[in-house]
């Protein structure tokens, strides 16, 4: 079919093929952390119905979307946090993936609720738990807010 875009398939979840090699070299990489590791097998492995898709861009974006389960990645955009720490795509593909596999009424109703320095309480969530998690794990910094400034590097592990 022309412009149809080839993926690879990893249970649950599309990876573009042009993206195959990132997703693994994050996966692997975030894989050192047990938290990690289990969001990625949930990710892979949904129960309640749920596929995921996974699109890269070079935007400094990355999101999720819970309209269509879109986990939006920029591989190659790092983080500085308010505090002058360095954190890995790899990283921010992790706290996305946080978002994906939580239930939907629960995340809805943790998105609804404001946070003066998360943003909202699912930022909340994610960032001190997962997040903070695999950043101790692997060496990364820690973050205290949702705020913090992206930047170009190497690798999807690069800081």
């Amino acid at each position: 079919m022309p412009g149809a875009m080839h993926t690879i398939q990893h249970g649950t979840l599309a990876v573009p093929a042009s993206a195959e090699s990132a997703y693994e070299l994050a996966k692997a990489y975030l894989s050192r952390d047990r938290v990690e590791r289990h969001l990625f097998h949930r990710l892979e492995h949904e129960r309640d119905g749920r596929h995921f898709r996974l699109t890269t861009n070079h935007r400094n974006d990355d999101h999720f979307d819970p309209s269509d389960n879109t986990i939006a990645w920029d591989p190659y955009s790092a983080l500085r946090t308010t505090r002058g720490g360095r954190q890995s795509p790899a990283l921010g593909l992790g706290h996305e993936i946080d978002h994906a596999i939580e239930s939907a009424a629960r995340a809805e109703r943790l998105r609804d609720r404001s946070d003066t320095r998360y943003d909202t309480a699912d930022e909340r969530r994610v960032i001190r738990g997962s997040e903070t998690h695999a950043a101790r794990t692997l060496g990364e910094a820690v973050r205290h807010d949702h705020a913090g400034s992206a930047y170009h590097v190497a690798t999807p592990v690069s800081r």
